[in-house]
């Protein structure tokens, strides 16, 4: 493994109680231009386009529990995609990052055609993650663009712990389709088989189309009150129907049209 740089990152004080479905596992916060923890660290990875929407509509956000008040707290990076990660029961989980997620993200960049993933190992973290480190990935500012696609990078972070060293994205995921690989929660082990199974045909939209699949401008793919037809757009609508599975299953498609304009008639 290359020798990784360490990071020295301002940590986030909050630790409130939020409802999430997953109370273990992997655990995902975003870091600012200045390297900053911009809100606590989640399991529920849908958090994070929740707190896009509001630093993009300059709103703030209230959520199960979650909350991200862009005039108040510290701004998202929209230079670059920054996201720590660790899971403090996990004492391979740098090791992991290294191996199993890395190749998996970049193989992934290359199709799309964006800058590779870097990683950095945080510095004087808090005493409760001394055993699996906390991880800072930074990425290309445009997994940021609509939220299929930072639910599609952060699901990818997920299902790579699990990959099997060697194999590319296609064999990843017939793996954990086939039940031959299992989720990296201990306490549901087809999480992430089921999240794979309903994600696969967006997946494979994006990789076909690319990153013009979404709209031009990031306003419009985070829209804070309504859509070009007029639709209500909520913080919940974000949450719950704008991830990669909803896309994939096109739960989408009255929300945001333009994202399925190449859908088969």
């Amino acid at each position: 493994m290359e020798e990784i740089r360490t990071r020295e990152v301002t940590w986030h004080p909050k630790t409130k109680k939020l409802a999430q479905i997953a109370n273990e596992g992997l655990e995902y916060a975003f870091v600012s231009k200045d390297y900053r923890q911009i809100h606590q660290l989640v399991w529920c990875k849908d958090f994070m386009q929740d707190a896009i929407h509001g630093h993009i509509n300059k709103s703030a956000t209230h959520i199960y529990g979650f909350s991200y008040d862009p005039k108040q707290d510290t701004p998202i990076s929209m230079d670059r995609t920054r996201i720590m990660i660790t899971n403090w029961k996990d004492a391979e989980f740098g090791e992991k990052v290294q191996k199993r997620v890395l190749p998996l993200l970049h193989e992934v960049e290359d199709i799309l055609g964006i800058s590779h993933t870097v990683v950095e190992k945080c510095a004087k973290i808090p005493q409760r993650y001394g055993r699996s480190g906390v991880w800072l990935l930074d990425s290309d500012k445009k997994w940021m663009k609509a939220p299929p696609l930072i639910s599609f990078y952060t699901l990818l972070i997920r299902i790579g712990m699990m990959r099997q060293e060697g194999d590319n994205l296609e064999e990843t995921l017939r793996k954990f389709r086939d039940g031959e690989v299992t989720s990296y929660y201990s306490e549901n082990r087809d999480q992430d088989k089921e999240q794979v199974e309903g994600a696969e045909s967006g997946i494979k939209k994006i990789l076909k189309h690319g990153l013009t699949l979404f709209n031009r401008t990031m306003n419009a793919n985070y829209p804070k009150v309504q859509n070009a037809k007029g639709k209500w757009v909520s913080i919940y609508t974000i949450h719950d129907r704008a991830g990669i599975v909803a896309f994939s299953r096109k739960t989408t498609k009255d929300l945001f049209p333009h994202w399925h304009r190449f859908d088969e008639r």
